[in-house]
């Protein structure tokens, strides 16, 4: 792991390789264990759910199948905390003593926000509510520049991650919210941006009651009196039209970008076809021809296509719209699932718990990785440079013919001659990945090789400076200051009482459901979402919801009224050879025929029967059967 991330020893770290006046202290790696959160923009792909039933875990988060699973797993609990298992008292010593197990042995526990404190009398939600501008007070006294706002939304922006984000991050955030699944059922809004290392950064958190324009609005002017209005911004969020409006009002010079992955699926309920498909390769396409060349055969394929898109995903969600100056290409807003999942086993706290664990694992998070900063070496980041110089060996397929030590073109071999342009002196190429990265492209990398043999250059004169050590070490300067617990905080007199929101609708019966149900266009493996249809062979869906049956006759008890943007192309839909069941289909009954149709069948002529025609083609009802029992109508009571 030293090597891998270019750290030295503390025996072989050079006087000038690190700050003046600043020992290295002596870490180990346990200590920074759960400091890289990776942010990948790759849809996922496999299963994210596994069970062994002959193995069960007993880890943080471990999502149980069923309730057999969950038992045993809750025996084993019981075992480690000295629980009496089956009780049927709520009693708070054996709940002490089943959290005390619980934390022990590493594993997760009901958080019973029913219970009444013994000081107060009153429910831990409300009195959770009530010292919400007691903490207000604590994190401005002990961090001094931070913005916590308590309204109908409460925001959290401490001051190291507004300074961490303006001084070490890119210019691109991320927007959504998460369900809570505690007591109160509100929204956990997060803005969350990116490190150097490509490693998610929080910059702000807050609580609102519903996605709501009114309850995004109040939360993006909060987030504009933290941050500012940058020159520069890129903002990511899902289908979420309150959120995108109220960007457009605090934000309106601020690139817009939406999340494609979601795009995608809305536009999959109205469009179905292989050649739709085209939109993957065009959304990460850099080069504008490009894009156009696979939008051309999806609009090709129906003319509803590009209204849909302009009336409802008019944001940028393809990266040859995207601003270089970003140096962020992703099209998924990965980065907000990335905390979704950070945070998944917390969220069921009380919302003063809740804001107070969250800032205490941002505090564990900037320590660590603010060690991990102290050992990095160079002007750029060791992992990026790794990277880029593992990507070298497999450029055998690029030729490099160089005009002068900073311009060159490179050819690639195995796609007809496809041939670039690569300019060192300005980090450009004529594919544009370089300008929209900030890292040297396969065509920029096949150059560099050429110079490197020449001893020229150095690879990290080729990378921006959003990948350097010295924006990583300012991102998490800043160190979050610890708080005493809630019965030293400050007493703040508001004149009136904080209570928790009226809910709009009766909570269901049972625990809140912890782990969402992954769907199959996520990568969900449970039962019933991998169908795989027996017509076509695809996933997702059985046969009798398979788009190659076409369209169905609806009846009148159904919606009438279809769609506009519904969209079956024949063309696209079935295929050119029949499949077994289609040549089947072709040669047997269609199924029960009525009496109209039967009749219809045994006229000769083509036209409209009349209804003596009807009549007389249509036979007479045969007498019953001797021995044949009729059961009589029942008579209503008035008719006796």
């Amino acid at each position: 792991m030293f090597a891998l991330f270019g750290f030295k020893t503390e025996e072989n770290v050079r006087a000038a390789d690190v700050k003046p006046n600043i020992p290295i202290p002596n870490y180990g790696l346990h200590d920074c264990e759960g400091a890289d959160m990776f942010v990948d923009d790759k849809a996922p792909n496999e299963p994210l759910i596994v069970w062994d039933e002959r193995h069960p875990h007993m880890d943080v988060g471990t999502p149980y199948p069923n309730m057999v699973a969950f038992r045993k797993a809750i025996k084993q609990f019981a075992i480690n905390g000295e629980f009496e298992y089956g009780t049927k008292k709520n009693e708070p010593e054996r709940f002490r003593a089943f959290c005390k197990g619980c934390e022990a042995s590493n594993t997760t526990y009901l958080q019973l926000n029913k219970w009444k404190s013994d000081k107060y009398d009153i429910p831990i939600l409300e009195e959770s509510f009530r010292s919400l501008y007691n903490y207000k007070a604590e994190i401005e006294l002990r961090s001094p520049g931070s913005i916590v706002e308590i309204d109908t939304t409460t925001v959290a922006a401490l001051k190291p991650c507004i300074d961490g984000f303006l001084n070490g991050c890119r210019p691109y955030i991320s927007i959504d919210s998460t369900h809570l699944n505690g007591k109160w059922n509100g929204q956990l809004a997060v803005v969350t941006a990116l490190d150097g290392h490509n490693w998610m950064f929080l910059v702000a958190y807050g609580f609102i009651e519903s996605e709501n324009g009114d309850n995004w609005a109040w939360f993006m002017n909060q987030l504009k009196k933290a941050i500012g209005d940058l020159p520069v911004l890129a903002v990511c969020t899902d289908a979420c039209k309150g959120l995108e409006n109220a960007i457009k009002r605090v934000f309106p010079e601020a690139e817009q970008r939406e999340c494609f992955r979601h795009m995608y699926h809305n536009f999959q309920k109205y469009f179905h076809g292989d050649v739709f498909g085209r939109l993957w390769p065009a959304a990460r396409a850099y080069r504008l021809e490009v894009y156009q060349h696979h939008m051309a055969k999806v609009y090709a394929a129906s003319d509803k296509v590009l209204p849909y898109l302009s009336n409802y995903h008019n944001l940028l969600w393809m990266r040859c719209m995207f601003n270089p100056q970003i140096k962020c290409d992703y099209i998924n807003n990965n980065l907000a699932e990335c905390f979704n999942a950070w945070v998944k086993d917390i969220k069921d706290l009380p919302i003063v718990q809740l804001a107070d664990k969250i800032r205490e694992m941002i505090m564990e998070l900037f320590r660590k990785r603010r060690m991990i900063g102290e050992r990095f070496v160079g002007l750029i980041l060791p992992f990026v440079i790794h990277q880029l110089n593992a990507k070298t060996r497999g450029l055998g397929h690029l030729k490099a013919k160089a005009s002068a030590d900073w311009s060159a073109e490179v050819t690639n071999i195995n796609k007809d001659g496809e041939r670039h342009v690569v300019k060192t002196l300005t980090h450009e190429c004529t594919c544009l990945q370089w300008q929209h990265t900030g890292k040297p492209c396969d065509h920029a990398l096949a150059f560099i090789n050429v110079l490197q043999a020449r001893n020229f250059v150095n690879m990290e004169d080729y990378v921006h400076e959003y990948y350097s050590v010295s924006r990583f070490r300012a991102a998490y300067e800043g160190a979050i200051e610890p708080l005493t617990d809630k019965n030293q905080w400050p007493q703040v007199d508001t004149g009136f009482v904080l209570r928790p929101p009226i809910p709009t609708s009766k909570k269901a019966a049972g625990r809140t459901r912890k782990q969402r149900i992954k769907a199959w266009w996520e990568g969900g493996t449970r039962k019933g979402a991998l169908n795989k249809c027996k017509r076509c062979g695809e996933l997702g869906h059985r046969e009798s919801g398979c788009p190659n049956n076409g369209t169905k006759k609806r009846n009148g008890k159904g919606k009438k009224n279809m769609s506009p943007w519904f969209d079956v192309s024949v063309s696209n839909l079935v295929p050119s050879t029949p499949t077994k069941n289609q040549a089947a289909a072709t040669t047997s009954s269609p199924g029960p025929t009525t009496r109209s149709q039967a009749a219809a069948a045994t006229t000769s002529s083509p036209g409209p029967v009349t209804r003596s025609q009807s009549a007389a083609s249509t036979p007479l009802k045969s007498p019953p059967a001797k021995g044949k029992k009729m059961t009589p109508k029942k008579r209503k009571s008035s008719d006796l």
